[in-house]
């Protein structure tokens, strides 16, 4: 048998098999970020909060999934309402309000779930019980930008699909707001909406990528050898 490549052939599989490769290194760097990530979660979920204004001010301080704490006051008439799976019904919706923590900074609050009927009667805002002056305990979630299969929110019916701070925040007014929602723990006057705990539910499928990739690069190189190993008396 004889190995005898041809040039084209040559050229693009080895670039096929750079891009698979790479591939394969990048989805472990992730799987190295995101167990990282994941350890970091656990360990702020056991310590204490901090204090959401010297969280946000400082420097150095890694704030994704932060535990925080704040002092401020939640309007009654303004909120968005974001669909959620993880509420206690199949069309459940966390109630997102602005928190207006001192001096002019605002954040917004994911107050917990009400379900269909109540949004209904609720309309676009929050249950007056839970407004004014609070006290939140809870985890700094980073925006999200929608996928590409989501919905577009819905302002009409005040229906939206994903935490989009950036769109939250133009839809209900308001400017220089954090890139974060954060996730309330605390228990809401009257008992509505109902807060949901905070559950690091972090897919973790970069290894099963990693082998993917590298299984492709395998059977290309394989393929490749195949095709052009010819018997001596060809």
């Amino acid at each position: 048998m004889r190995f005898r490549p041809t040039l084209w052939a040559t050229v693009l599989t080895l670039a096929a098999l750079a891009i698979l490769i790479a591939l394969g290194v990048w989805q472990l760097e992730r799987r190295a970020w995101k167990h990282a990530l994941i350890a970091r979660i656990d360990e702020s979920l056991k310590g204490e909060p901090q204090d959401l204004a010297g969280a946000l001010t400082a420097s150095g301080v890694e704030l994704d999934y932060a535990r925080v704490e704040a002092d401020g006051t939640i309007a009654a008439g303004r909120a968005v309402h974001l669909f959620s799976p993880e509420g206690q019904g199949a069309a459940d919706y966390r109630v997102i309000a602005p928190l207006d923590y001192g001096m002019g900074r605002v954040i917004l609050v994911d107050l917990g779930t009400i379900t269909e009927a109540e949004k209904a009667r609720l309309g676009g805002g929050v249950p007056p019980e839970a407004a004014g002056l609070v006290h939140i305990e809870g985890i700094l979630r980073p925006s999200e930008e929608p996928g590409w299969f989501a919905a577009a929110p819905d302002l009409a019916a005040n229906r939206w699909y994903a935490r989009d701070v950036p769109a939250m925040a133009a839809a209900l007014g308001l400017a220089n707001v954090p890139p974060y929602i954060l996730q309330s723990e605390s228990p809401n006057a009257g008992g509505l909406p109902r807060p949901v705990p905070f559950r690091p539910d972090l897919p973790d499928n970069h290894l099963s990528y990693a082998v993917t990739w590298f299984s492709l690069a395998l059977i290309l190189a394989v393929v490749y050898l195949l095709l052009h190993l010819k018997r001596r008396d060809d």
